[in-house]
């Protein structure tokens, strides 16, 4: 008889790692990876929206947006002039806790981006006349988002579901534009002065590294930077509401080709709970991807919508998240879609996931999550991920072994304890009407 051949085991990730603390407050890890002159730059430190003082929300945003907007020894058009002479690529970003960047340069450009990342995050210049231009884009941007039925479900979802002062509250758009308009140029520098600094950087490095020219570089741009110690609030006090009833809300909005509707709950789960992936795999069967059942039952099968899933949001750092359904539909196709999508969720709700699904969805996800770690720029952002979480490095290894873990009855009990059809509430925004139906029908 022929036997089936060994599976080779994958090679544990973590052990691959050089892991340090560069700088009191500065930790790199690098990894060289089998791409020949590429280097891919991840990192991050607090900073974000959580940071903001109370007198304005968006101070830590709008800190963080413009530090590619020009340093106290560049513009903006020098640096993206000797960025695009090298072909190097180079962004910020920021979220309720962190400003990130992401770099991607040729190993011999590595000194050149590591100079510009710290001249960039060390010394924004903030100039008046940047700041007034970078205001006016940043209204411009929220007034056509207000204009996209996603945005809005979204909004009024949150809304619905969290208190004003939680991280996972979208404010209204205007209220957005009231504190973009207020902001002044002192209050970004005073923002940054305070809250930017070594103490909580993490970097992450991927691809042709030549470890000493990372070394060197970071010591020698960094060295010197001040140290700031930033502590998350507490969110006890400031929780989402998993006790409400069955609510539904219409934002209307004419001249809108297709509705998003949302229809979800606070479950109360952070990433680290032990229930969170039992109840993420759980959705991930009903709505995590093409294969699954909403999408094959509700578009594929009845052709009701553009697009369907259901995922856990607001998870992370410690925030209770929430569950939902999130699909987009046709004015006209809207009622039937919504029924269809309920039918689906109804049965879900009562007899949760098969073995087999199951089963198939951990095969499926945790392939996309090795192939991810193929690329220079999923390992370093996986990394970089883990990391924020405060797991051990060695948790790479582990993460399949944690799915693979999860079982069929801690699934189905996740789906019964957590997701509740008397506290499901349903936004829907797009040309409707209070009646759910679309505006100017009979």
């Amino acid at each position: 008889m022929i036997q089936p051949a060994a599976v080779a085991p994958v090679a544990r990730v973590a052990p691959q790692f050089n892991d340090g603390e560069l700088l009191k407050g500065l930790r790199l890890l690098s990894l060289p990876m089998g791409v020949k002159d590429v280097v891919t730059i991840y990192g991050s430190l607090y900073g974000g929206d959580v940071f903001s003082p109370k007198s304005n929300f968006l101070h830590a945003h709008m800190t963080a947006a413009m530090l590619d907007q020009g340093t106290l020894k560049r513009d903006k058009f020098a640096i993206s002039a000797l960025l695009e002479s090298v072909g190097a690529r180079l962004s910020f970003s920021s979220d309720d806790y962190r400003v990130s960047f992401a770099a991607r340069c040729l190993k011999a450009d590595v000194p050149l981006v590591i100079e510009l990342l710290a001249e960039q995050l060390r010394e924004p210049a903030y100039h008046q006349r940047d700041l007034a231009s970078f205001k006016k884009r940043a209204v411009g941007n929220l007034k056509r988002e207000d204009e996209d039925t996603d945005t809005r479900a979204r909004m009024a979802f949150s809304q619905l579901i969290y208190p004003p002062a939680h991280p996972n509250y979208i404010p209204n758009t205007d209220d957005q534009i009231t504190a973009i308009e207020q902001l002044k140029r002192r209050d970004l520098q005073t923002f940054h002065d305070r809250h930017y600094g070594l103490g909580s950087l993490l970097i992450v490095a991927t691809g042709d590294i030549d470890r000493d020219v990372l070394e060197e570089g970071f010591r020698e741009r960094f060295g010197d930077w001040k140290m700031v110690q930033l502590t998350p609030p507490a969110l006890d006090d400031c929780r989402g509401n998993r006790e409400l009833s069955m609510t539904e809300e219409i934002v209307t909005m004419e001249d809108k080709t297709s509705v998003d509707l949302i229809m979800g709950m606070v479950v109360g789960l952070d990433r680290e709970h032990p229930d969170y992936l039992p109840l993420f795999m759980g959705s991930y069967v009903l709505g995590g991807n093409f294969a699954a059942r909403l999408m094959t039952t509700v578009r594929d099968e009845a052709g009701l919508t553009y697009g369907v899933g259901s995922s856990i949001g607001g998870a992370d750092d410690g925030k209770d998240g929430y569950w939902a359904i999130h699909g987009t539909f046709a004015p006209d196709l809207l009622s039937a879609g919504k029924k269809a999508t309920l039918v689906q969720f109804d049965k879900w709700l009562k007899d949760g996931v098969t073995a087999e699904e199951l089963s198939a969805k951990k095969t499926t996800f945790i392939g996309t999550f090795r192939v991810g770690l193929a690329t220079t720029r999923g390992m370093a952002s996986t990394i970089l991920g883990i990391l924020e979480r405060g797991k051990q490095l060695a948790y790479i290894d582990e993460y399949v072994d944690e799915i693979n873990a999860v079982t069929l009855e801690e699934v189905n009990a996740a789906i019964r304890k957590y997701i509740r059809r008397d506290n499901l509430i349903q936004v829907a925004a797009g040309t409707i009407d209070q009646a759910w139906k679309p505006l100017g029908s009979s």
